[in-house]
């Protein structure tokens, strides 16, 4: 396995974005909805890009990448054409053991970031290890059609069903279970056909038997 998959936890840390072409516009954009502090280093912007800057969610310099742009940031995205901006971007970074990506090159990163499939609150990631983004891109097509919002639903009636599980059944195994057979049930079925509402009601009696199980084996 030549990289370690991780989701980082970038709300309120400082990112920033070289760059602010069509590629440094998508990039930002994740690390906004990520919860990051975003600064683009660019002489131009996209027009998607120039709105976030005036509504204040990213901080744009509008100047050529200076050595001194990566002081206090956390994580470094280079996305330029400009093949000595980004060698400089990513040296400045490894001088300082900051995580940096440079789009498309993998010889010039320490991470690199996958094709993700979102549904809700789900995130399928899908890399091929830099070794052919075409491939990565068809993985994640078939992916997509496989995987459907219903398991977005799923995820929110499971995580409702968790947290009342976790009030109503103190110990762990019988929790787990009543959960697992929620998640395996004809739930994602039902939730296909457009049925949440008989989804939920099958999560909570599941749940309701599991109780009263529960308190008659306390009994004996």
């Amino acid at each position: 396995m030549r990289y370690y998959p991780i989701y980082l936890d970038l709300a309120g840390r400082s990112v920033l974005v070289v760059g602010g072409g069509t590629i440094a516009e998508g990039k930002a954009s994740q690390l906004v909805e990520a919860g990051a502090h975003v600064t683009i280093v660019s002489p131009t912007l996209t027009e998607p890009l120039s709105q976030l800057a005036e509504q204040g969610r990213i901080v744009w310099r509008q100047a050529e990448f200076v050595e001194s742009d990566i002081e206090g940031v956390w994580l470094i995205v280079s996305a330029t054409d400009d093949q000595a901006v980004n060698e400089a971007v990513a040296k400045a970074a490894a001088q300082r053991n900051l995580l940096c990506n440079v789009v498309d090159q993998p010889a010039l990163c320490n991470f690199i970031t996958p094709a993700l499939v979102t549904r809700g609150g789900i995130q399928i990631s899908v890399s091929s290890g830099g070794g052919s983004p075409s491939v990565t891109k068809r993985v994640k097509r078939e992916i997509g059609e496989l995987i459907g919002d219903e398991y977005a639903q799923l995820l929110e009636l499971a995580a409702e069903m968790r947290a009342e599980a976790k009030r109503l059944i103190s110990e762990f195994e019988p929790r787990k279970q009543v959960l697992s057979a929620f998640v395996e049930s004809e739930a994602i079925e039902l939730l296909r056909a457009g049925k949440r509402d008989e989804a939920r009601q099958l999560a909570f009696d599941l749940l309701s038997r599991a109780v009263r199980a529960g308190n008659e084996g306390e009994k004996q």
